[in-house]
């Protein structure tokens, strides 16, 4: 349909609505014994309102400005002409079927003018760099095997889009670009598995949780759940400062073994302990009791300014206690001597 075309079949139907209303609004008028002029200017104050309205809402949606107030003024005038269509109808005992006759011409024409307003606001918002929001396309089956997850995942996009709200992604002129919002653009055209391995790799210490909250934050909606997936599988890397040769009580340095280094690996990466006792004692229960290895590993992690004497005085006592439960990661050997 061409544009010549839309403007007389907007000008037909408005005209309908026009006359099928307005001669219901005047037999209202003259029902109440009001002069035929008073009548005519009933029908010129309802529906010349009405029709004013819906051309400042479309002028408003075209310069991509709000048009609420108009919008609203338009339904509230539109309302009370359809209760007057109905209260005529009642008049003259037309029913229902006379009520739709005289109501839904002014319902369709502010239908017509409200979906005609969509166009020019769509297009003047993408001008301005702003992106409506749009549902996400789960499909029919999704909603119906799983609508609660599915609705969930909705209300977080929505909420993703109003913290967004005001953020642009084109460069409009004067518009002062900060490095988040080049950011939440760049990461808005990437695919969600790659934003967050990318996250994942700047920030390998973040559980799941904290990682979302952070992609999200930059516009890439996801869960811990989805994080973790996407993760899953994915070999951790662990990067060991080896120290010096570890030096025994006595000088000698301690032999190389491969164990004795995996412990120390793995409580590197880990959690650290609060105290010498807690340190010394997951040690003992990986079978790590080499005296040696046991001070090096306590004081990597608590600071050198640990006391060697106390972890070993806490290494014996440990000992003492009798056989732990162990872990079978790390069976250093070398006891207490």
């Amino acid at each position: 349909m061409s544009r010549g075309t839309w403007r007389v079949a907007l000008a037909i139907v408005s005209l309908a609505a026009l006359g099928v209303t307005g001669w219901s609004l005047y037999a209202v008028a003259r029902h109440y014994q009001a002069p035929s002029p008073i009548g005519v200017a009933a029908v010129a104050v309802f529906d010349g309102t009405a029709y004013a309205c819906l051309y400042l809402a479309s002028e408003a949606s075209s310069a991509g400005r709000s048009a609420v107030g108009a919008r609203l003024a338009s339904v509230l005038m539109a309302g009370v002409s359809v209760y007057l269509n109905h209260f005529h109808a009642q008049l003259i005992h037309g029913g229902a079927p006379a009520a739709l006759l005289f109501s839904v011409p002014t319902l369709a024409l502010l239908a017509v003018s409200e979906l005609s307003w969509a166009g020019p606001r769509a297009g003047i918002r993408a001008e301005q760099g702003d992106k409506p929001f749009r549902l996400p396309q789960f499909g029919g089956w999704a909603w119906l095997l799983a609508p609660a997850t599915a609705g969930s995942k909705v209300r977080e996009r929505a909420l993703a889009h109003i913290q967004d709200a005001g953020q642009v992604s084109g460069h409009s002129p004067g518009k002062s670009w900060t490095a988040t919002d080049r950011l939440r653009e760049h990461f808005a055209t990437m695919e969600p598995a790659e934003a967050i391995r990318i996250a994942h790799e700047s920030q390998p210490g973040l559980p799941p949780a904290e990682l979302a909250s952070l992609l999200v934050g930059y516009g890439v909606v996801v869960d811990a759940v989805q994080v973790a997936l996407t993760l899953h599988g994915t070999p951790a890397t662990v990067i060991v400062d080896r120290p010096d040769p570890v030096r025994t009580g006595h000088g000698d340095p301690l032999p190389a073994d491969p164990q004795i280094e995996l412990t120390r690996a793995d409580m590197l990466s880990g959690p650290c302990p609060e105290s010498i006792t807690e340190a010394v004692r997951q040690l003992v229960r990986r079978g790590v009791t080499d005296r040696g290895a046991v001070v090096s590993i306590t004081q990597e992690l608590l600071g050198p300014d640990t006391n060697p004497d106390t972890v070993r005085r806490t290494l014996k006592r440990e000992i003492d206690k009798g056989p732990h439960p162990v872990d079978g990661i790390g069976q250093g050997g070398g006891g207490y001597a």
